[in-house]
């Protein structure tokens, strides 16, 4: 031991191979001294104390550490602990607190492909900025060039990324099986729900249509979206200006979609930016496309038009109610000339964001307004927007992004894109934007605007329990990443064309046209249903609980990756025949839990399934044989029998503890409501 705190005492003038000596004798110091199978749970001393204090940073070395509170628990000073701790070690508690997550921390550089800013997160650091500055002081290099240098080390006896796959999924169970999942119920922080803030809708026109303000209604009402995010204001539909002239506006239709919203506390998210009215079957194939917005001849033009449009909508529904709006400014970089907000040989969206924000601020000064959307494959542009919003005193209220898993690359001008091969791709992006907002000094939030596992309104994949388990997953690994994120779309209804005749069209919506819940629809209800305290998350499970109350929500999901192919034939599944083609053998796989520190007495555990056999319109479509013509009894059936599976049990707490196990197989997602039987 004490080898081990000299060496990690003198951080100066270390070559790689003491580096590496460094490494090793912190590991065998932590294995050896204080580490018992995962845990550390023993020192040398018979210090009941030093004992308390290491098991303490072992249990909460992926959340918050606090010598005070653990003071506190022991009925002790921190200053007595502080000295105590290092008299034993030789060290100060915090330097300790950050070995151990840089040690783990390392593991993980090692042996996952996780995102460096998702290992700075499970391992404790706020952010992987801070985590980078740690991890310098012990290793003197980042951590991106501490797993290159792993990687190249490994090279050579790297198995192939199918042998990997194939090994992963064989050995999944057994490793399920073979370690328990501990959880403190007393180690817990606050859980922020990102997903259930904003709906999309589409084109304000779309409001003026019953079946999509039903579905709004129905959205709002049962997953508890607080906002409907919309666009095209200014389209030709709306019938507002014809863009020559300024004055003269007829506020007939858009009022028509804004009383809706209104009339159903609702609060509208306005993006005043223009898109064509389109739909992809794959990216790059068009199913149609049609330019709906009205074309501004002059920026003149233009604010007159904002200017006026903002005293009308704080005229008819006041200034309390419009101020809870949220405005946004979007650009969209790949189309840049098709999205120009006004005509201008000079156009620069920068500067039309800076008179527009002003224009808003000038009438609304508390109101909320954010850009400029499509910015995760030019991150030159965000930080070149950043810049200038400091600069121009017009700096947004968040950042809105774009998240889609789509590289891109540019080739005679143009921009292609493809499907990623990062599992990792969310978190990378997110990172991305991270950094560039710390190094421009900007503390705003970050909103994830529109989102989903494809771009394509014709991607069955959409329908299937695929996206649901994807969703689930990506939303736990950005907890902290993002301070919201908005799923695409609502509704099938936005993508309506000539080829949605039947009940599933592959269609981006949480519902069908014909109200049917996909299980992406229930990921997100199943996610609604966690408590307000987190308690743990990784890459399988969230485990949250109720507060003051003895009520355990918990979520557990088998993720499978589709197939290689998929991802080189570019969105092709177009039939629900395909979808259980790209995927990997059906293999199950237990996830073992146990909750510690719980009151003793009998518990009752409720269930609830999303899996082919419960809670997936493909697969009681399929017992229809695909039908395409269904009967309104046929279409009723299955809006009712597509619902997930639900079953109770009861348990009883030992010696504090209550042990759970789910046993899950691809794409299935459960969720567990686990209740002291007297609890309120």
């Amino acid at each position: 031991m004490e080898n081990w705190i000299q060496i990690g005492n003198n951080q100066k003038n270390k070559t790689d191979r003491f580096r590496e000596d460094e490494r090793s004798y912190i590991v065998q110091g932590l294995v050896s001294v204080w580490i018992t199978g995962k845990g550390l749970l023993q020192t040398n001393s018979d210090d009941v104390r030093m004992r308390q204090i290491v098991k303490y940073v072992d249990e909460n070395r992926q959340n918050h550490v606090s010598l005070s509170e653990l003071a506190d628990e022991m009925f002790t000073a921190t200053s007595t602990l502080s000295r105590l701790f290092q008299k034993q070690t030789g060290m100060k508690f915090a330097e300790f607190v950050n070995r151990v997550r840089i040690y783990f921390a390392a593991e993980d550089l090692m042996t996952t492909s996780k995102a460096v800013t998702k290992i700075a997160v499970d391992n404790g650091f706020s952010n992987a900025s801070v985590m980078n500055r740690v991890f310098r002081q012990y290793y003197q290099c980042t951590p991106v060039e501490y797993r290159e240098k792993k990687k190249e080390e490994k090279e050579c006896t790297t198995p192939t990324k199918k042998e990997n796959r194939d090994k992963r999924n064989e050995n999944k169970s057994l490793n399920m099986e073979n370690s328990a999942i501990e959880v403190n119920v007393r180690r817990k922080s606050k859980l922020t729900k990102i997903w259930n803030q904003v709906v999309n809708i589409g084109s304000v026109y779309n409001l003026t249509l019953a079946n999509l303000q039903y579905h709004t209604i129905y959205l709002t009402e049962t997953l508890g979206f607080s906002y409907v995010r919309i666009w095209n204001v200014f389209s030709k539909k709306m019938m507002i200006t014809d863009g020559k002239t300024q004055g003269n506006y007829n506020y007939d239709m858009i009022d028509l979609a804004l009383d809706f919203l209104v009339s159903h506390h609702i609060k509208p998210f306005v993006d005043l930016g223009r898109r064509p009215d389109t739909a992809l079957s794959s990216m790059g194939n068009t199913l149609y496309f049609e330019e709906e917005c009205i074309v501004f001849q002059s920026k003149d033009i233009w604010i007159a038009m904002l200017k006026d449009f903002i005293h009308h909508i704080i005229k008819r529904y006041g200034k309390e109610e419009v101020v809870q709006w949220k405005f946004e400014l979007s650009s969209d970089i790949v189309h840049f000339a098709r999205n120009q907000y006004y005509i201008d040989k000079e156009y620069d969206y920068k500067e039309c964001y800076r008179s527009s924000y002003q224009v808003i601020k000038k009438a609304l000064p508390d109101a909320c307004v954010g850009g400029p959307s499509d910015v995760t494959n030019d991150v030159k542009f965000l930080h070149e927007y950043l810049q200038y919003s400091k600069e121009n005193n017009c700096l947004p209220e968040f950042i809105s992004i774009l998240l889609f898993p789509y590289d891109s690359s540019r080739k005679d001008g143009k921009v292609n894109y493809y499907r990623t091969q990062s599992e990792n791709y969310e978190c990378e992006k997110l990172q991305s934007i991270h950094q560039i907002m710390e190094e421009g000094e900007v503390d705003i939030p970050l909103y994830v605007v529109e989102w989903n596992s494809s771009i394509s309104n014709r991607n069955f994949l959409n329908d299937s329990c695929f996206r649901a388990s994807y969703i689930t997953k990506k939303i736990i690994e950005i907890l902290s990443m993002a301070d919201m994120v908005c799923l695409w779309m609502g509704s099938d209804w936005v993508s309506n064309y000539f080829d949605t005749k039947r009940i599933a069209n592959g269609g981006s919506g949480l519902i069908t046209k014909d109200t049917i819940r996909k299980p992406v629809y229930f990921a997100l209800q199943f996610l609604n249903q966690l408590g307000e305290e987190l308690l743990l998350h990784n890459e399988e499970l969230i485990v949250t609980k109720e507060i003051g109350k003895d009520v355990y929500h918990i979520i557990g999901f088998y993720y499978q990756k589709y197939e290689d192919t998929y991802v080189v034939a570019n969105d092709p599944i177009d039939s629900p025949e395909k979808v259980e083609k790209i995927f990997l053998t059906n293999q199950e796989c237990n996830i073992d839990l146990v909750l510690k520190n719980v009151a003793d007495g009998n518990y009752t555990i409720t269930s609830n399934r999303i899996c082919r056999e419960k809670g997936s319109i493909l697969d009681e479509w399929k017992k229809f044989q695909y039908e395409e013509t269904l009967t309104n009894e046929d279409i009723k059936y299955l809006r009712e029998i597509t619902q997930p599976e639900r079953r109770m049990e009861g348990v009883m707490s030992v010696e504090g503890t209550v042990q759970i196990r789910m046993t899950l197989r691809g794409q299935e997602i459960i969720l567990l409501h686990v209740s002291k039987d007297d609890a309120c």
